[in-house]
């Protein structure tokens, strides 16, 4: 059993290691998009702003690879208990959205025109900024959840069509990620100047309830 609890905390550990480094390296096409719409002063903070998300998360990925080699070692000496591999499961059911998830963070509601590859990024902003969980409207987003648009301009989530207005819901600490998206030069302020006349509302929630991923029927 010690082995197969070191083995459940390895896999989490390892789950989490590849998104962060996937989010680190994917490109950021609001911020690409917006660039031209900025003034010098904006452009000197939003590289400041990109430089210390940059560094947070490589000291995140530090910090997970240090835990994964941990890991490994727990499971090459057998240590690990029933109730951490419990633990483990519970963290690895939430963060590929296998399980429902309640729980304080914020909301984000859009009324306006938006795309999917904007929602990707909002998504991929709010799990660098910690978000535990992740839904957009009535519909849950994974780790390997991917964005289209559809034939009548809505966004397609997993195959979900979803019409705005979009509320797209977060849990996690709701002043660590609010603070992360309405800074200065953060993705809702480059959002604004790229969708001009839609409105973005970042509200923090005391107890939202997210669902499960469910699979898009065919």
């Amino acid at each position: 059993m010690r082995t197969n609890a070191g083995s459940i905390s390895l896999a989490v550990i390892a789950l989490f290691l590849g998104v962060a480094a996937a989010t680190q390296f994917r490109s950021q096409d609001v911020y690409s998009r917006s660039l031209e719409l900025e003034t010098p002063s904006s452009l000197t903070t939003l590289i400041a702003n990109l430089s210390e998300r940059n560094n947070e998360l490589r000291n995140e990925i530090f910090d997970l690879r240090r835990d994964l080699e941990n890991a490994q070692n727990s499971v090459s000496s057998g240590q690990g208990t029933l109730s951490e591999a419990e633990r483990q499961v519970v963290r690895l059911r939430v963060f590929s959205a296998q399980s429902a998830v309640s729980g304080p963070g914020i909301a984000i509601r859009i009324d306006g025109g938006f795309d999917e590859r904007a929602l990707s990024d909002l998504v991929n902003e709010l799990r660098n900024a910690g978000a535990e969980a992740i839904a957009v409207n009535d519909t849950r987003v994974g780790p390997r959840s991917f964005f289209t648009g559809t034939v009548d301009h809505a966004v397609a989530v997993d195959g979900h069509a979803l019409r705005g207005p979009w509320t797209v819901r977060a849990v996690g600490s709701p002043d660590v990620i609010y603070v992360a998206m309405t800074r200065t030069g953060g993705i809702i302020g480059q959002f604004e100047l790229i969708y001009r006349t839609t409105r973005f509302s970042v509200t923090k929630e005391t107890a939202l309830e997210l669902p499960p991923l469910t699979v898009a029927s065919n």
